[in-house]
């Protein structure tokens, strides 16, 4: 080896043992984890009770939750039969025996397949953001989902502060629980709102839950007319919780407990008159 070589391998050595002290494995084997936030959706980790769902980003100065709820879905109620199909079978029939089965095909996608051809296209809620005022200076970012336990976290310092996420969804209570701590008193702060693709608008009920009320979108000529709601109530041990302009802030708390609640109004998939209320 040549002696020029030595420094760039002291180099490489000292980098590697610089970033395992920046972030150490999570004590769960079963687990995925990163150093960094996800920067797109495939990236991003997560968190389900079969009906109730949310995808982590675990960004620092905003942290991004992508809200689904099973039911909702593009459209409405919709007999898919062509009206077309019973008078084309003859024909059809007559072509087939004839060994036309080109010519079969062609009329049978003409006139006898669904419209729409696809099914309705499943569709998100929304977002929950959680913007933070302090996302300067990180150090000891480690984001991970514990396979065992279906709890998404995130963890990191700044100004020798440690602040934690910890976020999993509830079969029980059918809610989706995030928890924000810091281990030091009067450190919690953020501010929380929503949006979404859909037709819908964004309020706080007094005096600390957003709520966002909405119809879906259409698709493949399919009006939407499926009706949804979420809810984030937010509560804090110490600190203060001030009401906005469809946002929530949260300034000097010792930790934050926010729970989140979606539904439609689908009841069946020729009935979508209940209320997701």
């Amino acid at each position: 080896m040549r002696i020029g070589t030595y420094p760039a391998l002291l180099a490489w050595t000292l980098a590697l043992s610089d970033i395992a002290a920046v972030a150490q494995p999570p004590a769960e084997p079963l687990s995925l984890w990163y150093r960094q936030p996800a920067k797109q959706w495939v990236e991003a980790l997560p968190v389900g009770n079969g009906r109730l769902g949310a995808i982590v980003f675990g960004g620092v100065a905003q942290e991004r939750l992508q809200l689904n709820e099973d039911t909702l879905w593009a459209g409405g109620p919709y007999d898919p039969a062509n009206p077309n199909a019973l008078e084309a079978l003859p024909k059809v029939r007559e072509l087939i025996f004839a060994g036309k089965y080109r010519e079969a095909q062609n009329l049978i996608s003409q006139k006898m397949m669904a419209k729409p051809l696809t099914q309705m296209p499943y569709q998100c809620v929304g977002d929950l953001l959680l913007d933070f005022p302090d996302a300067n200076g990180v150090t000891d970012y480690r984001r991970d989902l514990n396979l065992d336990t279906a709890m998404a976290t995130v963890g990191y310092t700044i100004d020798g502060v440690r602040y934690t996420r910890e976020v999993f969804s509830s079969p029980v209570d059918q809610v989706i629980v995030v928890r924000l701590t810091a281990d030091k008193p009067g450190k919690v702060a953020f501010t929380a709102g929503m949006k979404t693709r859909q037709k819908a608008s964004v309020t706080v009920e007094s005096p600390n839950t957003l709520v966002m009320s909405g119809v879906n979108g259409g698709a493949s000529g399919v009006a939407g007319v499926l009706k949804f709601q979420a809810r984030v109530a937010v509560a804090t041990s110490g600190g203060q919780i001030v009401s906005g302009d469809g946002q929530i802030t949260v300034a000097g708390a010792d930790s934050a407990l926010l729970l989140i609640a979606a539904a439609t109004s689908y009841k069946s998939f020729k009935d979508v008159t209940g209320d997701p209320e």
